[in-house]
């Protein structure tokens, strides 16, 4: 009978980020939530990018950001692998490359997609933001409260 090994979770007190709140054209109004966040190179002592709001996106498989950050950090494309995305906009190349991602509670590296005239500065998504927190979306509220988990 094999040993199981127990990973522990420490996790620290909740960020409290309030929703991002703007009418749309209809006399309604459309929410996001987003983080600022930072990105750099894996490499030691890489400089970072200045804070940029990302925003919190369930429906993206991963972190997503616009190609002006990758030509920021140096990134070439052929030093990428490509990766074919959909979304409501149809299929399009994404450039992925490794970095570092500074986010609440300290830096983690990331398998990141860069992509042409993204309509935002980024997406945090499932791969590389989500398993990083429990995430609440409260909407009554209009808040999002992020718990940062911590695998030891």
């Amino acid at each position: 009978m094999g040993t199981a090994i127990r990973l522990k979770r420490r996790t620290l007190k909740p960020i409290k980020v309030p929703y991002s709140v703007y009418p749309d054209q209809f006399g309604a109004y459309a929410y996001s939530v987003k983080l600022n966040v930072q990105l750099a190179l894996t490499s030691p002592n890489s400089p970072r990018t200045k804070r940029f709001e990302g925003i919190i996106d369930s429906g993206a498989m991963r972190c997503l950001f616009d190609w002006s950050i990758a030509e920021f950090l140096g990134i070439q494309r052929d030093a990428c692998k490509v990766e074919v995305t959909t979304g409501i906009g149809g299929s399009e190349d994404s450039y992925l490359h490794d970095v570092m991602l500074y986010i609440p509670g300290g830096p983690v590296t990331i398998t990141a997609g860069f992509k042409e005239k993204l309509p935002v500065a980024g997406l945090l998504g499932i791969n590389g933001f989500f398993e990083h927190f429990q995430i609440l979306f409260d909407a009554p509220a209009k808040v999002c409260e992020l718990t940062r988990i911590y695998q030891a």
